[in-house]
């Protein structure tokens, strides 16, 4: 019994000690006041608690001689739950018990044992150390991204959970105290920060007499913080406005034409109109004003037969759809003959940049006149036909301008088989191959390179083969000349005669 009660004085001393000279040690170590130096440890003899450490009596609630084992394992079965019902005796010994479960403390139990005496001690645990090793790389690393924020012209910062800026640049840092002032709470962002996809544009205005600044703001979520970016787009916006302006004074000038047009952006939408296509096509503003496709365009005039029924209209749209595509150099023009009589004539151009230009133009009038105009020439040319008498007409420059069937049969010469412009010279060696010697050929050059201001005059030629022709060389209207040939029988015939005085 007085063995056991010198072993249980000096553990006590001993524990005594152990806490001395750590308190000695943590003390020359600068270790603050409030750590826990003493360990939690417990003695029992017998199952019957007999010492234990300040910190252990006060977290377990337990005084020395009052308290046994059981007492202690009701507390601490809950969280080790492998903790013995009896202390151990016998031979010295010695385990450690794991805390089980997600709540469970920090500590570990260790119980030693020898013969009656039997320790319990709370070892705290250890965690594993979370912290990467700064190595050369991860130190040039970031010192490259440290010179890169600091570089960086455009805002960048960090806003935490809260919504409050934990980090921010220089270039922001700069942007925020001219906007809110030094003085400003650095931590209350300078942009609002919706939630919502893709960059939003954002105005703000550092001077109240200036116009304000566009910055385009992306905001990107990175667990718990929100990584925002602003980049100043005054240029971009300016350029839009310029573009826009732009359009808006084409739209002006187009709005006084009296062709119909239609632009057609790289996707093939409708993009500008104006309104001579709206009284030409008779389309809708509602249904231009919805931006339709090009094809679904075309169907739109096909199915209001503001065009012709194309023969093939499958082909017809990969025409159109091949126009599209075109990136140059290559243009559709047709000429539309509408059922209500009007004619269009229509035009597309691609563009470099993807677009395509269509002009519609109301050409009847035109079409009409030419028509007019091609009918009387054919009358004319009929009429001159049926003249006995050789007639061609040379213009002011000596050009061969018509002729009727009687010079042709009489000369076997047609002036429009050929490719070449005929002029007076090559009518002149004609004649005078087919005709005998005359010293005149070069007055009637004369008389047309005068342009007919001259009295008219006749002469006599004799072909070749005896008979005699009347050549009679007259002015007429627009610098013109007319020279006639006229068989000399027909001349001396009286009643030839009175139809040229008719004639004249």
């Amino acid at each position: 019994m007085f063995l056991e009660l010198f072993e249980i004085v000096v553990i006590v001393l001993t524990a005594i000690v152990a806490a001395g000279l750590a308190q000695s040690y943590l003390s020359r170590s600068h270790v603050t006041a409030t750590t826990p130096i003493e360990p939690m440890a417990l003695l029992f003899t017998d199952g019957v608690l007999q010492h234990g450490t300040d910190s252990a009596l006060r977290h377990f609630a337990v005084e020395p001689g009052l308290h046994a084992w059981q007492d202690i394992r009701d507390t601490l079965i809950p969280t080790f739950p492998d903790f013995p019902p009896v202390p151990g005796s016998g031979p010295q010994g010695s385990v450690v018990l794991q805390p089980q479960g997600q709540a469970a403390p920090p500590h570990n139990i260790e119980l030693r044992w020898r013969d009656a005496l039997c320790w319990v001690t709370l070892t705290p645990v250890e965690e594993p150390s979370t912290t990467t090793p700064i190595t050369p790389a991860i130190a040039q690393e970031m010192n490259a991204l440290r010179l890169s924020s600091d570089t960086m012209i455009n805002p960048v910062w960090h806003l935490n959970a809260e919504g409050a800026v934990c980090w921010s640049n220089p270039a922001y840092t700069v942007l925020h105290e001219l906007a809110r002032g030094p003085d400003a709470d650095p931590e209350t962002p300078l942009f609002p920060i919706t939630s919502g996809d893709g960059p939003r544009r954002v105005t703000l205005r550092l001077d109240p007499l200036d116009l304000p600044d566009w910055y385009e703001v992306t905001s990107i979520q990175m667990g718990s913080i929100t990584v925002c970016h602003a980049n100043c787009i005054n240029a971009l916006v300016e350029a839009e406005q310029a573009q826009r302006d732009f359009v808006q004074s084409l739209a002006k000038t187009f709005a006084h034409l009296s062709v119909g047009l239609a632009i057609f952006d790289r996707r093939g939408q409708l993009v500008l109109f104006n309104p001579a296509l709206v009284d030409l096509t008779h389309l809708t503003p509602k249904f231009l004003s919805s931006r339709p496709q090009i094809l679904s365009f075309f169907d739109q005039l096909r199915e209001d037969r503001i065009m012709p029924e194309p023969k093939n209209y499958a082909s017809w749209r990969q025409a159109i759809t091949d126009l599209i595509a075109a990136a140059s150099d290559t243009s559709y023009e047709e000429t539309w003959n509408l059922e209500d009589g009007r004619t269009f004539s229509v035009e597309g151009r691609p563009h470099p940049d993807g677009a395509t230009a269509f002009l519609f133009e109301d050409i009847s009038a035109e079409v009409s006149l030419t028509r007019s105009f091609r009918s009387e020439l054919e009358l004319g040319q009929s009429l001159i036909d049926v003249v006995e008498d050789g007639l061609v007409v040379f213009s002011a420059s000596g050009a061969l301008t018509c002729c009727n069937l009687a010079y042709r049969d009489l000369w076997g010469h047609d002036p429009g088989t050929g490719f070449v412009e005929t002029t007076i010279g090559d009518c002149i060696d004609l004649w005078s191959r087919l005709c005998q010697p005359s010293a005149l050929w070069p007055e009637i050059a004369k008389c047309i390179s005068e342009r007919g201001t001259g009295t008219p005059w006749d002469m006599t030629l004799y072909l070749k083969n005896g008979d005699a022709l009347t050549c009679e060389v007259r002015g007429i209207a627009s610098g013109s000349t007319l020279v006639r040939f006229r068989n000399r029988s027909a001349a001396n015939d009286p009643a030839a005669s009175r139809r040229d005085e008719l004639e004249k």
